[in-house]
């Protein structure tokens, strides 16, 4: 038998090596927002179908949009409360399972009859459901970040996460386009994708545990690593502060950042397929490349900009400068590329300045929810649900005005549209200004 003795170095052992744990953690949050970016996508793929089988119009897609916008926006701080009270490892697979079946449902919706507006009524409540459901996914996860996670590592893991979400943007239109010409439908490839997320709920639930001291597969390494530079753990999560959050420029800076990104950011995941093949008339697979590359684009952008941000905070040593660069700067250039999209008629043109747009905004996403997450702290699915909430508010009322402005037929409308889409940008890149990570909302009177 061999030697069980551990190795020395002088004269004590040597310390283990931290397993790596965390990063299961985080592969799982990835798998997540894959899955959740897909049936997002995949439904918002099949509109122009849904919108010939049910006979609707512009309008009433746009309508059903921000059903799910509103729904998604609105849910976020109760869902993000769920979470902070009673753990990600019981309210993530109920999110997942809940959205999932409500996906299946859509392919349950009778067409036909004269029942029109039954329907209609059917498939806005059905986006309601799936967006409060889908609302507690990524709130949640970010407290699962905070807990996991290093302090220096928050910003590559968030920006990792999101680069999944737009792999998901990215390959979905041509998923879908597969799936609907193998089944001849668009019914099945709804129930495919659903069956998906039930899995990784029962997956999830059987080996994930809320906390590194509460996993046994973690040894006293990593959670000393993870652990690295924040106070001792503490007991469990008194009431939320709203008084002291609501009084935070922080918290409001940080809303309005978001906030500020919702029109276009809204627009290119939820409406561009639309927009590219209803108004500028592209063919299927043409607008499935000028869609997809972008979010390919956005792919590299999101795991950069989280690389960049720690590296900036490592380099610096300023947290609060770590985080502010990548917004100001991802922002000014998505801002710009946005608006001037309204001049290009060249589809190859288009799709260049829509990879600029997706960079900037992609570019400042994983500094945006780690610092959601720092500034939250004990209440980072609370405050990173109420940031996400304020986008989602503000995409869903530019959706819905988009619906009319393109039923008007009008170019200049179109034009003034996507115009304040590009200013709103830039409001988001002058709220960065004003967030201070190193200011949790614990910590501010």
């Amino acid at each position: 038998m061999g030697d069980s003795t551990p190795p020395l170095q002088n004269g004590q052992p040597l310390a283990a090596r931290p397993t790596r744990v965390r990063y299961a953690v985080l592969a799982a949050g990835c798998v997540m927002a894959l899955i959740a970016y897909v049936d997002r996508l995949g439904l918002e793929k099949l509109a122009t179908r849904i919108k010939e089988d049910f006979q609707l119009s512009d309008v009433s897609i746009g309508y059903l949009t921000a059903a799910f916008l509103i729904s998604y926006g609105g849910f976020q701080i109760p869902t993000g409360l769920a979470g902070d009270r009673f753990g990600a490892r019981r309210a993530l697979p109920l999110f997942v399972t809940g959205w999932s079946l409500a996906l299946a449902a859509v392919a349950l919706v009778p067409t036909g009859g004269g029942l029109v507006w039954l329907s209609l009524g059917l498939l806005a409540a059905l986006r309601v459901v799936f967006g409060a459901f889908q609302s507690g996914a990524f709130p949640t996860f970010a407290r699962v970040v905070g807990d996991w996670l290093p302090v220096t590592e928050r910003a590559s893991a968030q920006g990792l996460m999101w680069t999944t979400s737009r792999l998901a943007a990215f390959f979905t239109p041509f998923l879908v386009t597969w799936m609907v010409g193998l089944s001849g439908g668009w019914r099945v490839p709804l129930a495919v994708l659903a069956a998906v997320g039930v899995l990784w709920g029962v997956a999830f639930t059987s080996w994930f545990r809320n906390r590194p001291e509460e996993a046994a597969r973690v040894n006293d390494a990593e959670r000393a690593l993870i652990q690295a530079g924040r106070p001792p753990p503490r007991g469990p999560t008194p009431p939320v502060p709203w008084r002291r959050i609501l009084r935070s420029r922080n918290f409001w800076c940080l809303c309005g950042m978001y906030g500020g990104c919702g029109p276009a950011g809204n627009f290119m995941i939820l409406a561009l397929p639309y927009y590219l093949q209803e108004h500028r008339k592209l063919d299927e697979e043409t607008a499935n490349w000028v869609m997809g590359v972008p979010f390919a684009v956005g792919l590299v952008a999101c795991f950069l900009g989280g690389v960049v941000s720690d590296w900036l905070v490592r380099r610096t040593g300023s947290r609060r400068w770590g985080r502010r660069i990548n917004g100001l700067f991802g922002l000014s250039v998505a801002g710009l590329a946005f608006a001037a999209t309204v001049w290009v008629e060249d589809p190859w043109l288009l799709g260049l300045l829509l990879c600029l747009t997706q960079f900037g905004n992609d570019f400042c996403m994983g500094p945006a929810w780690a610092a959601a997450t720092d500034i939250g702290d004990r209440y980072a699915g609370t405050v990173s649900g109420a940031m996400n909430m304020t986008s989602n508010c503000t995409g869903a009322v530019a959706r819905a005005a988009v619906g009319y402005l393109l039923a008007t037929r009008n170019p200049d409308a179109v034009m003034w549209g996507f115009l304040a889409f590009g200013g709103t940008y830039l409001f988001a890149a002058l709220c960065w200004l004003g967030i201070d990570v190193t200011r949790p909302v614990t910590a501010e009177a």
